[in-house]
């Protein structure tokens, strides 16, 4: 009908001059302009089949771009020939429905129409969800497959895929994921938008994407995604920027895999807002938030009775502490029990603590998360990195209380985390390093698993080549605490830096940064944590009000996306410091008080001015200084460092997945 038409130009005008004014191209992209030759590519013929109609974004050729808005509505007058086609195609699918499919090429996930354009509007007009195509996929840079590796991502058989760093289209790792899902689960619909999601979503369903899943498999999983879908659309997912399969993994890490097709809706709309926090911080516009600064204090713990808190002795805010290990033979929980108890002294009954020990099981956290819920507690610390998935669990059934998880690299919209610039130490440690060493060679010992290492070792290496431009940084990763130093020694290397705890001088191991003499060790320095201070100033503004609420609404009413938060402090707030030995000689004691002082200020950071890799890449230029997310995202090593990561934790899972925003308050 011509009617159907008139509405359908209309939406296309509209939609034109929404892209115009917000600055996007009103056309359908092209597949030639795109990938210039695309038939000389490598492709494959997938045949006959239903595609999500959302992905058919452009067409092959230039030759009918202009006849459609972005969108695909028609742009061409109602007189036209190509008016009077569209109507009658139109009439024929209201009639009897297409019979012949499209034609359509694929690339990188969406779909680019030869033969169709006409019909494809249609059915974008009338909202179809999907369209019959003949699917050609285009693959980006193919060049032979070399013998791989058996844990390498594979790309479709008899070819690979270029990666990025090679000049290729952006999002091509990504699609080799997308392309080893294909091979199992052969479906458009789910589209994730985080490398590592596809194998993610296989290990919930307890499978793998190394051989084709069955066929109930499969109908299973596109049954649950589009439940799923149908569900978190409703709730308001349209309004965030990541895919409903995101959001869709996201709910399997918090509430699990396992009978969601059996889930009420009402049920799964109620455990959607408990976790929307979740998903409106985990888009590419909502960076998580780096606060490098407290808030000023104002008045001390007694401030808290005359200002109105609301907290007594008698009605106190309740803390509980939580701790992967055992207090009795774990020091990190030993560390952070005794800033526990610091901050009960220091508020002199108006906050009373709980501790739990030993909570690295699943059941046992739960198990003390339900414990402390009873007891009335507002805040809940949990102590380690590895506690991070079980925290945010925890967040989603205890919505009242507030969550926060020590780590720098873990960024959930529901859990806070919090941790400390012990790279500002290190660097200090390095430069004390290179003044005392002998032979130009400094061993430095990553402890695994490793938390905010890349920067620690880097800002180490930098303190180094501060004093000593020609030392060498000899890099070890390992999880066997201070054994290996012999063979350390016996290389001729005699300075290290080694475990960080804060242990007394006279500890028979070997711990921060020390020096073998005669066999014998000399203590030099220790990085400390100083937990009961970091926990103050936390408290301090839980019982102003002042830690900031995890959701928010948009214009509309609607949830909206509170940014993750972590909270970085360094040693201008007094939650890290360098313990030096007493028999340091005099000038070595100045060179790190002269650096305490400078990097407390701001007057020098460790990662000021020119740094170069190893690969002599310039990371920072001679008059710039690296931002708090450039230091969290690290995934490069110093020039003069020797070793590299281990070949079972690579740059990516070491450092962060990227914290956007620093808020140094």
């Amino acid at each position: 009908m011509i009617e159907d038409y008139k509405k359908a130009l209309r939406q296309g005008e509209r939609d034109s001059k929404a892209d115009v004014a917000a600055g996007r191209y009103p056309h359908p992209p092209v597949l030639d302009e795109l990938v210039p030759g695309n038939r000389s590519f490598g492709q494959k013929s997938l045949g006959i089949m239903q595609i999500p109609l959302a992905m058919v974004v452009g067409t092959r050729t230039a030759g009918r771009q202009d006849a459609f808005s972005r969108t695909f509505m028609p742009m061409l007058g109602v007189r036209t020939e190509f008016a009077t086609k569209w109507s009658h195609l139109y009439d024929a699918q209201m009639g009897e429905g297409f019979r012949d499919p499209v034609k359509v090429y694929e690339y990188l996930h969406r779909f680019y129409v030869e033969e169709g354009n006409k019909r494809t509007s249609v059915l974008k007009y009338l909202e179809s969800p999907s369209i019959e195509a003949d699917v050609i996929r285009i693959l980006p840079e193919v060049r032979p497959t070399p013998e791989r590796a058996s844990d390498d991502a594979p790309g479709e058989k008899g070819v690979a895929l270029a990666d990025e760093d090679e000049g290729v289209a952006p999002g091509v790792d990504l699609y080799r994921e997308f392309l080893e899902f294909w091979n199992a689960v052969p479906t458009y619909d789910i589209e994730f938008t985080k490398p590592g999601s596809y194998r993610r979503l296989a290990s919930h369903l307890g499978r793998d994407l190394d051989s084709p899943w069955p066929e109930d498999a499969v109908r299973q999983l596109r049954s649950t995604y589009l439940f799923f879908r149908s569900v978190y659309l409703k709730a308001g997912g349209a309004h965030l920027d990541i895919t409903p399969a995101d959001a869709m993994l996201t709910y399997m890490d918090v509430y699990g895999s396992s009978r969601m097709l059996e889930t009420p809706s009402p049920l799964l709309r109620t455990r959607l807002a408990r976790i929307w926090a979740e998903f409106a911080s985990s888009g590419p516009s909502s960076a998580p938030v780096l606060v490098g600064e407290p808030v000023k204090e104002s008045g001390g713990a007694m401030s808290f009775l005359s200002g109105g808190s609301g907290y007594t002795s008698q009605r106190p805010l309740v803390a509980a502490f939580a701790y992967a290990g055992s207090l009795e033979d774990d020091f990190w929980a030993r560390a952070h029990d005794r800033g526990r108890q610091e901050l009960e002294r220091h508020y002199g009954g108006i906050v009373r603590t709980l501790s739990y020990g030993g909570c690295e099981s699943e059941a046992a956290f739960a198990a003390a998360v339900s414990d402390a819920a009873s007891q009335g507690a507002e805040v809940f610390f949990s102590c380690s990195p590895e506690l991070m998935d079980v925290t945010v669990r925890a967040a989603a059934e205890f919505p009242h209380t507030s969550f926060l998880n020590c780590s720098v690299n873990l960024s959930h919209g529901l859990v806070r985390s919090y941790y400390g610039r012990m790279y500002e130490a290190k660097f200090i440690a390095g430069a004390l390093a290179a003044s005392l060493a002998d032979n130009h060679v400094i061993a430095y010992r990553v402890s695994l698993p490793p938390c905010g290492a890349v920067p620690e070792a880097n800002a180490f290496a930098e303190g180094v080549a501060m004093v000593d431009p020609k030392a060498k940084v000899v890099l070890e990763w390992t999880d066997h605490g201070v054994s290996g130093i012999e063979d350390l020694v016996e290389k001729g290397i005699t300075m290290i830096s080694g475990t960080d705890v804060t242990a007394p001088f006279d500890d028979p191991l070997a711990h921060g940064l020390f020096k073998v003499v005669d066999g014998k060790v000399r203590n030099i320095a220790v990085p400390t944590w100083n937990w009961g201070r970091y926990y103050q100033i936390i408290v301090d503004s839980l019982l102003k009000g002042e830690l900031p609420g995890i959701l928010t609404q948009d214009g509309d009413g609607l949830p909206a996306g509170p940014r993750a938060v972590t909270y970085w402090y360094g040693m201008s707030s007094g939650v890290i410091d360098l313990m030096l030995s007493p028999e340091l000689p005099y000038g070595s004691r100045k060179l790190a008080g002269v650096l305490r002082s400078a990097i407390s200020s701001g007057a020098v950071a460790p990662f000021d001015g020119e740094l170069l890799d190893r690969d002599g890449i310039v990371r920072s230029g001679e008059a710039d200084r690296l931002t708090s997310n450039q230091i969290v995202g690290m995934d490069w090593l110093a020039q003069n460092i020797e070793g590299d990561f281990p070949q079972d934790l690579r740059p990516a899972r070491v450092a962060t997945a990227g914290l956007g925003v620093d808020a140094d308050v």
